[in-house]
């Protein structure tokens, strides 16, 4: 298996946002000393769910903090991006961190429609949208200049410099919700991003995006190859017991839950429905304004977090790699969870369970 850290900070205020924007260089450098093979950033603009808001400014940071683990968004929002503007700045990323930029895209929040309407968009239709983008920005890396004509974008881009360091262009990964978007990213060959999906619906998704490579007659290589880079995001806490690690993120994981729904509530148009969106999704109970906070909290906690001591995230991992999971994306850090718990979380995740898996992926150990 191969682990990357992910990070969504909670900035409670503009007080505190400097601070949290640090915290975040010094995790991603612990992360890197740990040996994790990947930092996922994200991108959540307006209200502190992100406190570094954007993550193509935030890898340019990185480029001058780590010099050995890749980089890699999860996701760039396409629906608030012009591509040829995407397309220059990671070009651009790609030489700042000497090749270790992996480009995660994904249509846009499904629950705040305020990011949309703050860019003068809104939620609908945008996936066909992010597929016309992504087809463009491949044309021009393969040195096509030619007119592109689409629906979205009708634009001729004259070339690609910088060009990128890896060729023709960094890896590019998809974050899926319907199997629509999966079939489109296996018939292209783009790893898939999964979120925090319980691990029987992440299988099948697994299954549904090999047989759709298949389909599309990938060679067998390819399609391992595209395996191993598909993501499952848990979130994540290591304590020296199981009793603590429950304890332990309790007051975080209800003052996330506060702000998100103080969010939505506040700036999200009339028209907009979270309580359908959320039947439709799988956040549940999560993101249902329905959910009283102790539903919502207990759901996320069941389904998408991995808690306990070493041996326990060990035996949860375990399950995971057994299902046919072949890499993670797991978020020490999620809402206010003070800086220094996370350190010491991260900490004995990198000395007390990841080295089972790196033994592993070394060929020592499980066949």
């Amino acid at each position: 298996m191969r682990f990357g850290t992910f990070h969504l900070p909670l900035s409670p205020g503009p007080a505190d946002d400097r601070r949290v924007i640090e915290e975040q260089l010094q995790q991603i450098e612990a992360a890197e000393a740990l040996g994790f093979d990947y930092a996922w950033l994200t991108e959540h603009n307006f209200t502190g769910e992100s406190g570094y808001a954007d993550p193509i400014v935030f890898g340019a940071a990185l480029s001058q903090r780590t010099s050995r683990i890749r980089v890699g968004f999860a996701v760039v929002q396409m629906a608030i991006h012009h591509p040829t503007r995407l397309l220059i700045q990671t070009s651009l990323l790609d030489n700042l961190l000497d090749g270790r930029l992996t480009i995660g895209i994904g249509r846009g929040s499904a629950f705040n429609e305020y990011e949309y309407v703050a860019f003068g968009a809104r939620s609908e239709g945008q996936r066909e949208r992010m597929f016309e983008a992504i087809e463009l920005m491949e044309r021009a890396w393969a040195g096509d200049n030619t007119p592109y004509e689409g629906e979205h974008f009708r634009l001729r881009i004259p070339g690609v410099r910088p060009a990128p360091v890896q060729k023709p262009h960094p890896p590019l990964m998809l974050s899926v919700l319907s199997d629509d978007t999966v079939a489109w990213a296996a018939a292209r060959g783009y790893p898939i991003m999964m979120p925090r999906l319980d691990l029987g619906r992440a299988t099948e998704r697994l299954a549904f995006y090999r047989r759709s490579m298949e389909e599309a007659s990938h060679p067998a290589h390819e399609i391992e190859s595209a395996l191993d880079s598909c993501t499952l995001q848990r979130s994540i806490y290591v304590a020296p017991t199981d009793q603590q690690a429950h304890d332990d993120v309790q007051e975080a994981t209800f003052r996330l839950h506060a702000h998100l729904q103080h969010s939505r509530q506040t700036f999200n148009p009339a028209d907009v429905d979270n309580r359908a969106r959320a039947a439709q999704n799988a956040s549940q109970k999560w993101s249902s304004p329905d959910s009283t906070p102790e539903e919502a909290v207990a759901d996320l906690i069941s389904r998408g977090f991995i808690l306990g001591s070493p041996e326990t995230v060990r035996e949860g991992l375990r399950e995971i790699r057994d299902a046919g999971v072949r890499g993670m994306m797991l978020s020490f850090t999620w809402g206010d969870l003070p800086h220094e718990m996370v350190l010491r979380s991260m900490e004995r995740f990198g000395r007390e369970v990841m080295p089972e898996f790196a033994a592993e992926a070394a060929g020592v150990g499980r066949a």
